[in-house]
């Protein structure tokens, strides 16, 4: 009973919608726009105080064109000169500008290489300075060492064998001419040679026949002491005392 009550709802629906849908509407009835005829055309009325059959306009009167082109050709010739007359100064003042600034950099450039100089100069110099006093140091120390040695190898007037062999006789010529090596006068009394300082007998100079050569050397001569020899005139010495008590002199730092 249900079910057919279902099918005929639907079947009423259905119907309900086609007959909805075959209803007829007409197409609406046509109306052509009204006419409005143009207006009528009215040429225009002649001017009261100028007819149109009398007027002329005046006569355009043409310039010579040969005059024209003529001043034409010097405003430009002019414009252009002044162009170039600018241009010039502009260019002369860059130019002027350019050398100006150049000439102030090359200045400062030579000042500041100038600078750098000294600069390199005076560290060289101090450089320099420090190694000769660092050389002077070890030389001074090394009189130093040499002197004590001397003094504990000297006994009675002499030093010992052992100690003459190693700093004296003809094997160890006494160097006047190289700095650092020796401390006194070239050719002349006192002068510190192999740890000690020597001196010449009183009123004994140097010989004017060896001449200002080295070469010379410290011998020991039996029943004569301790002599200044030269082997280019063996029959030539010069009588020299050791001083033990004589401290050595210290070469002075060079100042910077």
């Amino acid at each position: 009973m249900k079910k057919s009550l279902m099918w005929m709802t639907i079947i009423s629906f259905c119907i309900a919608i086609g007959t909805a849908q075959a209803q007829y509407h007409p197409a609406p009835v046509y109306h052509p726009p009204a006419y409005h005829p143009a207006p009528a055309y009215h040429p225009p009325a002649a001017h009261p105080s100028r007819p149109a059959s009398t007027y002329h306009p005046p006569a355009r009167q043409a310039a010579p064109r040969q005059n024209q082109t003529r001043q034409n050709n010097t405003v430009r010739n002019n414009n252009n000169q002044r162009n170039n007359q600018h241009n010039a100064d502009r260019n002369q003042h860059n130019n002027q500008h350019n050398a100006d600034r150049n000439q102030r950099n090359n200045q400062h450039n030579a000042e500041r290489n100038q600078h750098n100089a000294n600069r390199n100069a005076t560290r060289d110099h101090a450089h320099s300075v420090r190694n000769e006093n660092k050389a002077r140091h070890v030389r001074n120390s090394q009189r130093h060492r040499d002197y004590r040695a001397a003094r504990g190898a000297y006994r009675n007037g002499r030093f010992n064998d052992r100690y003459y062999a190693g700093h004296f006789g003809p094997s160890h010529a006494v160097v006047f001419s190289t700095p650092g090596l020796w401390v006194g006068t070239p050719y002349a009394s006192p002068f510190w040679w192999g740890g000690v300082q020597w001196g010449f007998g009183p009123g004994i100079f140097w010989p004017d026949a060896w001449g200002l050569g080295d070469g010379v050397f410290i011998e020991d001569l039996p029943g004569v002491g301790y002599v200044l020899a030269d082997p280019a005139f063996p029959d030539t010495t010069v009588p020299v005392v050791a001083d033990v008590d004589a401290q050595p002199t210290d070469e002075p730092d060079q100042q910077q």
